[in-house]
């Protein structure tokens, strides 16, 4: 996003709207940002598509303990590979494509944990109109 993009931005986040800017990769409506990162330089996050959520739900809800596994490491696993999941599909470059894969995030994130983290949160925030709605 250039200066003037970002200045638009600004002024509309101030006023409570957002400034529609479209990305590469990214349908019309799906909200998205670029993000600076000090190891991936600027990326693009978007957020879920309803098929996504959805996935998303059936996984979680299906996810049973596996051998070793009790209820709680099942969930935490289940959360786990979600940020993961989220990541490989909703993060971005310049050219539309999602960034890495799935296990090329996995290891990213052992390395960059508070690169991933922050990447997975923006994801989650413009998940959150999603999230939100299916609640109600």
């Amino acid at each position: 996003m250039g200066k003037s993009s970002n200045a638009v931005a600004a002024v509309a986040a101030a006023a409570g709207v957002s400034a529609a800017v479209a990305f590469a990769g990214v349908p019309e409506g799906v909200p998205a940002e670029e993000v600076r990162s000090a190891t991936l330089g600027a990326v693009i996050v978007r957020g879920a598509l309803f098929t996504e959520v959805l996935a998303d739900d059936v996984m979680a809800s299906r996810e049973k303990p596996r051998a070793g596994e009790d209820e709680q490491a099942a969930a935490v696993r289940a959360a786990v590979e979600k940020t993961v999941r989220t990541l490989a599909r909703q993060v971005l470059g310049s050219d539309g494509e999602p960034l890495k894969t799935y296990a090329e995030w996995n290891v990213f994130g052992v390395r960059h944990r508070d690169e991933a983290l922050h990447l997975f949160n923006v994801a989650r925030r413009l998940n959150g109109s999603a999230e939100d709605a299916e609640k109600n």
